[in-house]
This record gives C-alpha cells, sequence and structure tokens, in this order.
C-alpha cells in the first residue's frame, strides 16, 4: 500500500526531510481582511514586515485547496494521512475530518489525523509516521497511534516581546506595560491548546524555570526539541547555552511557524521534551 503524509504549513519543516511529504497552507489574514496563503510565496521578511504594523489573523486552508490536493494525492498513493494542527488551536482538524469521513470518495483513502501537535511537537510524530508507514501500519491504525503520543510530551512558549499580544488582545496594553517595565515575561504551557503556566522576572528566568519544569514532568531526558520566531542572535545564544547549562542537549531546532508567530510574535522561543523513549 502506497501513503502520501499531508500537513499543513503549522508543521514549520522542510518537506525534503521525507519521502511522500506534502503540505497545504493555512490562511494568514490582514486586518483589511486580505487573505494571504501560508506558502513558499509568503518570505519571511515580508512576514514579520506586516506583523510590525498589524494584527494579524489565521484561518483553516480552504475547502477548494484542501480537496484538490486530497484528489491530486490519490492519483498516485492509495491512502492519505493528514496530521494537522491541534484541534483545540484550530478548526482544521474538525473541518476535515467531518469532509473525509461525509464523503464518499474519501472514506477510508484520507485519515484525518487528531495531532495535539503545531510546529516541533508535529515534526516529531510526522517522523514516527513515516516510520509507521515503512513498517507498513495502515492509516486507521497510524490514527490510534498517534492518539497515544497526546501525553507524551511537555511545552513550553516563552514570548520575549509582549507587542504581538497585545495587538491581538490577548494581554491587556496595561499588563504588557506594567510586564515590560517589571520585566516579566510570561511562560506558556502548550498542551494541544495554549495557557499560562506562570511569569518569571527576565527571559533567561523565564527559561532556567520552563527547562527545570521539563526536567520535573520528563524524568531522566537529555535531550529537548526547540523553535523559535524572529530572534535576536545574541538572545538565541542565550537559550541556547542555557540549555547546555541545564545538561540538555537539542534534538530537533525549527523556525516556529508563521501561523504561530502570527499570535505570540517575534522573540519567542517554545521548548519541548518528550518521554524518554518517544
Amino acid at each position: 500500500m502506497k501513503i502520501a503524509i499531508l500537513t499543513d504549513s503549522s508543521y514549520g519543516g522542510s518537506l525534503k526531510d521525507f519521502k511522500d511529504l506534502y503540505q497545504v497552507p493555512l490562511m494568514i489574514t490582514e486586518e483589511n481582511g486580505n487573505g494571504i496563503p501560508d506558502d513558499e510565496n509568503l518570505t519571511e521578511d515580508y512576514f514579520y514586515e506586516l506583523l510590525e504594523k498589524q494584527a494579524l489573523k489565521t484561518s483553516l486552508t480552504t475547502p477548494k485547496t484542501m480537496l484538490e490536493m486530497w484528489d491530486k494525492l490519490l492519483t498516485e498513493y492509495d491512502q492519505i494521512i493528514f496530521m494537522s494542527l491541534s484541534k483545540g488551536l484550530s478548526g482544521q482538524f474538525a473541518t476535515f475530518r467531518m469532509l473525509s469521513e461525509t464523503e464518499d470518495k474519501y472514506k477510508g483513502k484520507v485519515f484525518v489525523v487528531d495531532t495535539n501537535g503545531v510546529s516541533i511537537i508535529l515534526q516529531h510524530l510526522v517522523r514516527n509516521v513515516a516510520v509507521w508507514i515503512a513498517e507498513n501500519k495502515t492509516g486507521f491504525e497510524i490514527m490510534e497511534l498517534t492518539l497515544q503520543k497526546h501525553n507524551k510530551f511537555s511545552a513550553f512558549i516563552i514570548p520575549k516581546n509582549l507587542e504581538t499580544l497585545k495587538r491581538g488582545g490577548r494581554i491587556t496594553p496595561a499588563a504588557a506595560a506594567l510586564a515590560k517595565m517589571l520585566k516579566i515575561t510570561p511562560i506558556l504551557r502548550y498542551n494541544g491548546q495554549i495557557d499560562k503556566q506562570g511569569t518569571a522576572r527576565t527571559f533567561k528566568k523565564a527559561v532556567l524555570e520552563a527547562l527545570e519544569l521539563l526536567k520535573k514532568e520528563k524524568k531522566g531526558i537529555k535531550e529537548i526539541d526547540i523553535s523559535y520566531s524572529k530572534i535576536q542572535e545574541e538572545t538565541l545564544e542565550l537559550l541556547k547555552s542555557l540549555i547546555a547549562k541545564e545538561g540538555f542537549t537539542i534534538n530537533l531546532e525549527a523556525k516556529l511557524p508563521k501561523v504561530i508567530a502570527s499570535h505570540t510574535g517575534p522573540e519567542t522561543v517554545a521548548l519541548v521534551a518528550w518521554d524518554k523513549g518517544e
């Protein structure tokens, strides 16, 4: 059986990393309502120019784009594993799971997987799926195996710059001003959706606290994955030095996808650790 892996632009990795891996764009919308596909034509430089000036919104892949991709892939493959970003962040999963199960020509052929992931978590899961396909697992089996991964990771997001969160209404201007004055950095937990974990005085302390939480929650782990939006080189060097001093090595490293940076802004880092053996 020949199986394609399809993901969306919340993946953030290289499509060249795996055979038979494809991607569809999510949408980024400007304040004037202009929708931009999050594909290779949207350069990083232009995206961050837009983000600096306005509050950007994101939305799911257009049904036309998705169904055209499914139809195209099914001319070459027997099944498609579609790995979207977490259902806690978008309607992407729910919309296309419904279409895959109600349209006769996709039943038993397109499997929309509940990944609970985004960015480096999604990249980790795609690597698992590539192995399962090589082991001749079916689409249904891969759906079930992926569900078992939901509680296998701990992840924290640390936004150093709060301007985008303020502009998007996720924190109030007063709270942002106070945080800037007191050098307070929020620590957010990602578990399929984003929740507040705590705060720390300075970005450095926030990173150290997140690393300590990873040690506590994933005992014995030595590797972590990191992702980051547009970031100053000295900040990235600080991040990596703190990771090394805490006894970790970096496994996966990637840029934070634009659809996530649209909400968190520049100078945001994500730290992820998996259970041993995962």
